[in-house]
């Protein structure tokens, strides 16, 4: 029996599942961080390379990074969207890509589960990934798996995958009727809002249709940690940047975010008038701080959370279709990701929408994007159509002209879509023609991101004549493009 999986590969944990042949269904993938101890597969997606010996993941990764910080990286996935992000692990005297940590994590990973399974091979996989991640991220993360020998079926949007478990998991059938339902995913390193249409046929067919997607990359779960570290430490009366010994800083902030995480957690539990407290000896340091429900949430609204999140359901809501949606017209919000569960979270949605938030039953909330992986992964091998996808751009594409960003495809056009034909005077000099292709939703260059370029440095022109441009996205989303010469396809190829 083959080994599909379906992998969540998130900023802050990885969780995992399997797709099995047999019988059709998708169970989580055991024994992945033998230092856990609470039987819940989803482990720490922290690395840590020692002097000697095989590279460390998940909570022993974490133990031995609280004493060692610099042989450790935690966090990878925010930095895959960074171009020139380096990090130098001492132990191993070398600098290493975002890409290349990645590459060590899904190793392990392919490692661990080959050992679990007799030496078996692991036979395809498909990888969860935020929707506001462009075409650049999603080929950096599809590489990374690609180099630890892992066989990337597709990449599947964590929203879409999310879809997908409510979808076969939601409480009460919605047979024969479309629903417009939106899923907040606030992960530990991204905001994503998806909004799409759920029909479920009489026949039991399911079609998820995106409508629009909004999507903030540096916001997630993260900046409520860096929120709570500088507020709590604040409180405690302790200045982390007057520690002078750099290893003790290092361990010191690792240590107490451990501590505020956990208080964070804890949280979501508190009566109106509880409270919570860290009090211990951390990297040499006594702090014994309260914190109170009212204080945590004075803290969030205060560093603007809930504001910047009220602006991207709007600005969610506002893009759908040419005439936007009311907020009345969303039948369910669903939740998705750890920071989504937070209180103050589900109290500004609920206010905002007037409806209570909802949360899948029968998965919990962090496992919801790994099992709809793994279902998705099962319907590529088999290639079932039971769940018909429709997925959208997230970003317009176009190219470069001058200063401005010339926009060739719309967001939210639909994947495996072609723009029409457009001219392009190209420059003398050939070593500049490569023309340059971007992502974004501005005019402006500066606020969109190059994603690559397309290669016509050698063609031969003649003097004064323009090239026609084609660009689309495949069935997955990635971009390709055509490029003609007196209306012949001169180049064509894929945005890699």
């Amino acid at each position: 029996m083959g080994i599909y999986l379906g992998i969540d590969f998130g900023t802050s944990t990885n969780y995992i599942t399997r797709w099995n042949e047999t019988d059709g269904s998708v169970k989580a993938v055991p024994n992945l961080d033998p230092a856990s101890y609470e039987k819940d597969e989803t482990f720490p997606n922290v690395i840590y390379y020692p002097n000697n010996g095989k590279n460390l993941v998940g909570k022993s990764a974490v133990k031995h990074v609280s004493i060692d910080p610099r042989n450790g990286v935690s966090g990878v996935k925010r930095k895959l969207v960074e171009d020139y992000w380096e990090y130098e692990i001492p132990s191993r005297l070398v600098k290493y890509t975002p890409v290349e940590i990645a590459t060590d994590i899904f190793t392990y990973i392919k490692d661990k589960i080959s050992e679990n399974n007799g030496g078996a091979k692991i036979d395809g996989v498909v990888i969860s990934v935020p929707y506001a991640y462009g075409n650049k991220e999603r080929q950096r993360i599809r590489k990374a798996a690609q180099r630890a020998g892992l066989p990337v079926i597709d990449l599947i949007e964590e929203p879409i995958a999310a879809a997908i478990s409510y979808g076969i998991f939601q409480k009460e059938s919605t047979m024969g009727h479309s629903e417009k339902i939106m899923v907040f995913d606030f992960g530990g390193g991204t905001l994503d809002i998806t909004i799409f249409s759920y029909y479920k046929s009489p026949e039991g067919t399911v079609t998820i249709e995106v409508l629009n997607t909004e999507g903030l990359k540096d916001f997630g779960g993260q900046i409520i940690d860096e929120i709570l570290m500088e507020k709590i430490t604040e409180k405690a009366g302790i200045v982390i940047s007057e520690i002078k010994d750099t290893d003790q800083r290092i361990r010191f902030q690792s240590e107490i975010l451990e501590k505020i995480v956990e208080l964070k957690e804890e949280y979501q539990y508190w009566e109106e008038e509880e409270e919570g407290e860290i009090e211990a000896t951390i990297s040499g340091i006594f702090v014994s701080v309260a914190v109170s429900a009212e204080e945590f949430e004075t803290w969030i609204r205060g560093a603007g959370v809930l504001e910047r999140i009220r602006f991207a359901v709007d600005d969610a809501l506002m893009d759908v279709g040419e005439k936007g949606l009311e907020k009345e017209e969303i039948d369910h919000v669903l939740l998705v990701g750890g920071s989504s569960n937070l209180t103050i979270v589900k109290k500004e949605l609920k206010n905002f929408f007037g409806k209570e938030p909802e949360v899948c039953e029968k998965i919990e909330i962090h496992k919801m994007v790994g099992y709809g992986a793994g279902v998705y992964c099962g319907m590529k091998v088999k290639n079932r159509n039971s769940i018909l996808i429709k997925q959208k751009l997230s970003y317009s594409i176009g190219v470069r002209v001058g200063a401005k960003f010339d926009k060739l495809i719309a967001k939210n056009k639909p994947y495996g879509a072609y723009s029409e034909p457009r001219n392009y005077s190209l420059l003398e000099n050939k070593e500049n023609r490569d023309i340059e292709v971007y992502q974004g939703n501005s005019t402006d260059i500066k606020k969109c991101f190059l994603i690559g370029k397309i290669p016509i440095s050698h063609l031969v022109l003649e003097q004064g004549e323009e090239i026609e441009l084609e660009l689309g996205t495949d069935l997955a989303g990635m971009v390709t493009y055509k490029v003609y010469s007196k209306g012949n396809c001169v180049v064509k190829g894929r945005i890699e």
